[in-house]
């Protein structure tokens, strides 16, 4: 390991993010290209903002069946061609209301817009992660702000037209607003975050184990809003349609199984190991078990460091956490791993977390090439795993061993 970090030179740390930034932002625009010139053959132009611009349009017309892929994939069809592939939307009812402004357009014009927001948004996100290394800010910021906009992570999210910057950006501007006091409004701005909940269904169990009931009681008040809110947008019906998708095996195949390469949490990786058949069985108990064994871990903790930690590190550690155990982490999302790497390196640096940096960020720029590869022959299959949830896994016990140092006070 030792050898390894001698290798993470600065120099190295400045040319080759350049040079990975340069090519993927080429490989991004000649791919973005051939989806607007020939969806049919290439998929649809960011294809995950599809389903949410689906979302927003179906909501728009006022379709009954929100979550049917056969509603689904027939406007899909009609905008972009018979031979797209579906993409499913399965978010919140809410979601699709926030997308309706956008689905008013057409889909490649809209899809235009969405990546400048989107990529405007991520761009306030990196440099918004000053106040996570105070230390490193002085002597290694731009170097740090360069790998960041190279991670693997920040281009699939880009070039599939996800949401995570907006996740990304709730979690840091939650851990700001907790650590300038503010722990009311930190909860009512980490509740937004449920629009992708199983990025924050931890939060409110470490609210409660740290005892801050301000906290809590504005992360359940805007949960609850937006519960509300899509169950006024579609009716009960609405509600049970969706979680009927979300357990169909349909979403099991197609997202938990077929994509399970694409991520990158402990999870999946378990069932990718698995034989085929086992791996069926497996999917949904993953998907009940996964985060409540990692809250529990780091329940744990707090329950005997918690009184020592301070704010940022409580809440850095959720996240770690969060993700490491999130039973639907694709790559994508893995850039929220950023400000929990960002932060690590300012508090605890060491040879063993900046390997495992390295490691998950080389694994993540690999994923395209091994899937290819694993589908090559049988043996090589297990090239197909998530490989990156082991260093990924590895910076989550860093963060919890920050939790178990000794810091400030705790949250209030």
């Amino acid at each position: 390991m030792l050898r390894i970090d001698a290798l993470i030179t600065p120099e190295r740390l400045r040319v080759y993010p350049i040079l990975l930034l340069i090519a993927g932002a080429a490989g991004l625009l000649a791919g973005s290209l051939a989806r607007v010139m020939d969806p049919g053959n290439q998929g649809a132009f960011l294809p995950d903002y599809l389903a949410h611009w689906t979302g927003g349009r179906l909501l728009l017309d006022g379709a009954d069946n929100l979550y049917d892929p056969a509603v689904q994939s027939d406007l899909q069809g009609r905008q972009l061609g018979d031979e797209v592939p579906l993409a499913w939307f399965v978010s919140l009812p809410v979601v699709a209301a926030l997308y309706a402004p956008l689905a008013l357009i057409p889909y490649n014009l809209s899809g235009v817009l969405w990546f400048c927001l989107n990529a405007a948004l991520l761009w306030w996100c990196f440099l918004s992660l000053r106040f996570l290394a105070p230390r490193l800010v002085q002597h290694r910021w731009k170097t740090l702000l360069l790998c960041a906009l190279a991670a693997p992570p920040t281009f699939e999210a880009l070039g599939s037209g996800q949401d995570s910057a907006f996740v990304l950006a709730v979690w840091l501007v939650g851990v700001r607003l907790f650590a300038h006091g503010c722990p009311g409004w930190a909860g009512a701005v980490l509740g937004l975050g449920f629009t992708k909940p199983q990025l924050v269904l931890v939060v409110p169990l470490v609210l409660l184990a740290v005892r801050s009931f301000k906290a809590l009681a504005a992360f359940t008040l805007t949960v609850g809003a937006i519960a509300a809110a899509s169950v006024a947008l579609v009716g009960v019906a609405g509600i049970r349609q969706w979680s009927a998708a979300l357990a169909s095996p349909l979403y099991m195949a197609e997202v938990q199984e077929g994509q399970a390469w694409k991520m990158t949490g402990l999870p999946s990786l378990l069932q990718s190991l698995l034989p085929a058949e086992w791996g069926q069985a497996a999917a949904p108990v993953l998907t009940l078990i996964s985060l409540p064994i990692g809250a529990a871990v780091l329940l744990a903790v707090l329950a005997r460091h918690g009184k020592s930690a301070d704010t940022t590190t409580v809440l850095i550690a959720t996240l770690a956490t969060s993700l490491a155990f999130s039973p639907h982490l694709a790559t994508y999302d893995a850039v929220l791993f950023i400000p929990v790497a960002v932060f690590l390196l300012d508090r605890r640096p060491g040879p063993g977390l900046r390997v495992a940096i390295l490691m998950a960020f080389v694994l993540m720029w690999l994923v395209a090439p091994l899937h290819a590869a694993a589908g090559t022959a049988p043996w090589l299959s297990a090239l197909d795993a998530p490989w990156s949830a082991l260093p990924l896994a590895m910076i989550w016990v860093t963060s919890l061993r920050a939790l178990a140092s000794r810091g400030p006070a705790g949250l209030r």
